[in-house]
């Protein structure tokens, strides 16, 4: 069932967009469709605040119930000057259950534009239909099914009839993304016309009998199982609509380094930057991944002796990563796990004084780390970060300190990021890096540590 599409001025542009999407659907196979017409006398009650009235559940179950529609289509459209925001829901029949939703935002008013893109969004979700058809009567061992010859399905096809027996919901999103169901019986097509076919059944599975609305699966033939194996290998992992990810973020803290040993002194100050972070993905879950990072910064005395009591510093930063993407529930919005690996190379270019201990530091090696995230509302996720290099390799421009007995490295970092659009990503977030070399000498250690609060923008593409 399609609802009536309100577009919040005068529904002109809405009616228009209601007629191209109904003739859509009635032209498609993917599904039976019920006319609108028998909304009239439903809604007549709720013609005042109609918009209002199909956003409420108990107003939708009423509906499905007098209509005996399975899912409702619910489109709304917000139109300004020159803008169009669309949100497009695919309703169950208690009203409440949501098998699909999409929402952008169009910088036009034209209705076929608005139109193909809910079409778009409705071929999407014709994909994700668990099954190809539903039990539509039973006598005996022979059954109707409602899809025929235009749904690809021919005297003689096999098919599987399963049974839904419950549904998995996400915690945040309340969409329907799982089901579980339980193999009934197999069958073989007799009989087909256009839109309906007739079967029998040629084995049960257990003791239950068929009954209404249960699912129809049609089983490919061993052939097209070949051809799909060679064509399409592992399509659902790696064709998920996304390349990677782009992100500059700004960068604004405090910054410090010291020694120990037999003199302590140290040195803090303000440092500010820019980072680049960039993510490839090869598939659903394997990526690649490049960060580099520019901050300047001046340090000053904080305590101990110095000839010089300021340095300034030009800091930089260099990963490449290699991850692999755990999807704890199985679906990209959901939370996700990340495991990397790479390399890793951290400078810090202070400017050189070999009396107080100061030139050009670097720090670099094999990288391990792991990223977790998690949604805590519909369009906010918050995020944790962690990694360390395995092998630490310290360097100096000058000789001060001489080879290093070992060294260390760890970064920390952990904020939210909000889902402004569906290509852009607004992050924020607190971050800590740390690096350390120890010595056998005078100087004990000399480490470098920055706080540093995070901010920028993740575009999707």
């Amino acid at each position: 069932m399609l609802l009536p599409i309100t577009d919040g001025v005068d529904n002109k542009v809405g009616f228009k967009v209601f007629e191209e999407i109904e003739n859509y659907i009635k032209e498609g196979s993917w599904c039976t469709y019920k006319s609108n017409s028998e909304l009239i006398n439903i809604l007549g009650q709720y013609s005042k605040n109609l918009e209002e009235h199909l956003g409420n559940k108990d107003v939708l179950k009423v509906i499905a119930d007098k209509t005996k529609a399975g899912t409702m289509i619910r489109v709304t459209l917000r139109m300004q000057v020159g803008t169009t925001d669309i949100k497009t829901e695919i309703i169950g029949e208690n009203g409440e259950d949501k098998y699909f939703k999409e929402q952008t935002q169009l910088k036009s008013n034209d209705s076929a534009l608005i139109a193909q893109t809910i079409i778009n969004w409705l071929d999407v979700y014709e994909k994700t239909i668990p099954y190809e058809g539903r039990v539509k009567g039973v006598l005996g061992d022979q059954f109707t099914i409602d899809i025929g010859k235009k749904a690809h399905i021919y005297n003689g096809s096999e098919i599987t009839i399963e049974r839904p027996t419950t549904k998995r919901q996400h915690p945040l999103l309340k969409e329907i993304i799982d089901y579980q169901t339980e193999k009934i019986a197999d069958a073989k097509v007799f009989d087909v016309s256009d839109t309906q076919a007739q079967a029998k059944i040629t084995s049960y599975e257990g003791q239950k009998k068929l009954r209404l609305e249960d699912w129809i699966k049609v089983r490919a033939s061993e052939k097209e199982k070949a051809i799909q194996q060679i064509n399409y290998p592992e399509k659902d992992k790696e064709d998920f609509g996304k390349l990677g990810t782009f992100g500059l973020f700004l960068n604004v803290g405090n910054g410090s380094t010291s020694q120990t040993g037999t003199a302590e002194k140290s040195m803090t100050g303000l440092i500010y930057g820019v980072d680049l972070e960039t993510e490839l993905w090869a598939t659903r879950n394997y990526w690649v991944g490049l960060d580099i990072g520019k901050k300047f910064g001046k340090y000053s005395k904080d305590q101990g002796t110095f000839t010089t009591e300021n340095n300034s510093t030009t800091n930089s930063v260099t990963r490449i990563k290699f991850g692999y993407k755990y999807l704890p529930m199985g679906f990209f919005y959901g939370p996700q796990v990340d495991i990397y690996t790479g390399y890793a190379n951290y400078d810090y270019g202070l400017n050189t004084n070999t009396t107080d201990g100061y030139t050009d530091f670097t720090f670099s090696g094999l990288l391990l780390g792991t990223r977790g995230s998690v949604p805590v509302f519909e369009s906010v996720r918050m995020y944790l970060l962690f990694d360390f290099l395995l092998t630490s390799s310290y360097k100096e421009k000058v000789t001060i300190f001489g080879s290093d007995d070992s060294s260390s490295n760890y970064r920390l970092e952990f904020g939210s990021q909000y889902l402004y659009q569906p290509n852009m990503t607004f992050s924020g977030g607190l971050s800590v890096l740390a690096n350390k070399a120890s010595f056998s000498g005078t100087t004990k250690e000399e480490q470098f540590k920055d706080v540093s609060a995070k901010i920028g923008t993740i575009f999707t593409f």
